[in-house]
């Protein structure tokens, strides 16, 4: 599981190319090295089988759009281990999780940004560029002309990118951000979920009995080798 510094990066590198032809083989193999680098830059993520363990389980169903039933195929957390120790031990993470209280889950709801919450946004920018990880990431967006040489700058657009406010449901004020989408994660109606890429906070919100895992999602090209297993 990549920290969140790396999957920031990918983040901020992605969007820069997404007006370029995915299929264009020079792209996809910029991307697959630059991104190849940054994991190895990044030394807080966490090892399989010692700092996080999960369990599979069963494969889940589908469940419509909507729908308030799904076959439980897993009887236990998704999680059966993670490091809290190390969790809190790093700046990243600890300035990262400061962020997952600061949202209206519902979308349609105006989000209020708080002095303390802009605070809160500034300490985790601030935490990431400190990195090894989002310095690259840095050196490669100046080398693209994507970004400016001026720290400052550069973290102005990426606060632009993952907190500026927008319409996600058009009937109340403005109700999402990048940051909510992906990290947070929404909820359409009340029940749907969106977004929520983020294993801390999936993590999080299991341990505190406010998601059930279901089971896992595969494609036919997915090899899953036993029901339960770790992962990277």
């Amino acid at each position: 599981m990549a920290t969140r510094q790396l999957w920031g990066c990918l983040l901020v590198l992605l969007p820069f190319f997404a007006h370029i032809n995915a299929a264009a083989q020079t792209v996809n193999q910029d991307l697959s090295t630059i991104i190849g680098e940054l994991w190895k830059l990044d030394v807080n993520r966490f090892t399989p089988g010692t700092d996080y363990k999960i369990s599979l389980q069963g494969r889940a169903g589908y469940i419509p759009k909507g729908s308030k039933v799904a076959v439980d195929h897993a009887s236990s957390p998704l999680f059966s281990y993670v490091n809290e120790n190390k969790l809190k031990s790093i700046t990243t993470y600890t300035c990262f999780m400061k962020l997952l209280d600061n949202y209206e889950r519902s979308t349609g709801v105006a989000e209020k940004v708080t002095t303390d919450e802009i605070a809160e946004n500034n300490a985790f920018l601030d935490a990431i560029l400190d990195t090894a990880v989002m310095k690259r990431a840095h050196q490669y967006l100046i080398k693209k002309g994507k970004s400016k040489s001026d720290l400052r700058q550069f973290k102005n657009q990426l606060y632009y990118m993952w907190f500026r406010l927008y319409h996600r449901d058009r009937t109340g004020g403005e109700d999402s951000s990048g940051f909510e989408h992906v990290f947070v994660g929404e909820t359409q109606s009340g029940r749907d979920i969106m977004g929520l890429h983020n294993w801390i906070q999936f993590y999080l919100q299991e341990k505190q009995n406010l998601l059930d895992y279901k089971g896992y999602k595969a494609t036919k090209n997915d090899l899953v080798m036993s029901n339960t297993s770790t992962v990277n």
